[in-house]
């Protein structure tokens, strides 16, 4: 299935819209949608137009399928230049698909993120999504190769004997 592409969110009063593009179209479309409903959106001027004309006057469509991700810059650049949109605050299209962080960036990057957590309900969420997939046998075949003559560290081998001790107590209790 194609998902790479180039998008509109267009405005169904006024004609104005957005272009954008993305390697999983889907998944955007879901991002702008959080972040406009909340308030949120990188785009101001989006976002007041969402916010006075309401979201059910706006529509995602898909301008074009991009079937080569490098391909997808140059071809919002088209779009941009040929629609002129009243919403993109840039009228150069850039991504950073594909960039290198420098380690002190990363570094940085991975601080903002130390210490966040996430709530009980996500937590059970993500499991059960996980739980509810199956691995395919040709993926646990090669988890099961990666694996083999791998030797668990001392520290390693103690600590997955206490995890199982609890898990047995809880299950006793």
């Amino acid at each position: 299935m194609k998902d790479s592409g180039i998008y509109a969110i267009v405005n169904l009063v006024t004609n104005d819209m957005y272009i954008g593009s993305s390697v999983c179209m889907a998944r955007r479309w879901r991002m702008h949608r959080h972040y406009l409903n909340h308030g949120e959106h990188h785009c101001t001027h989006l976002q007041n137009a969402f916010r006075k004309y309401s979201a059910d006057n706006f529509s995602f469509e898909v301008v074009e399928f991009v079937d080569v991700k490098t391909d997808l810059i140059p071809r919002e650049q088209f779009w941009l230049d040929l629609f002129l949109p009243a919403y993109n605050k840039r009228k150069i299209a850039n991504s950073c698909l594909g960039c290198k962080r420098s380690p002190e960036a990363r570094a940085r990057m991975a601080e903002s993120q130390r210490g966040r957590k996430q709530s009980p309900e996500t937590i059970a969420k993500r499991a059960a999504a996980l739980r509810g997939r199956p691995r395919p046998a040709e993926v646990r075949a090669k988890i099961s190769a990666s694996h083999m003559g791998l030797k668990p560290t001392p520290e390693t081998r103690i600590k997955l004997s206490l995890a199982k001790k609890k898990l047995t107590q809880e299950v006793q209790i």
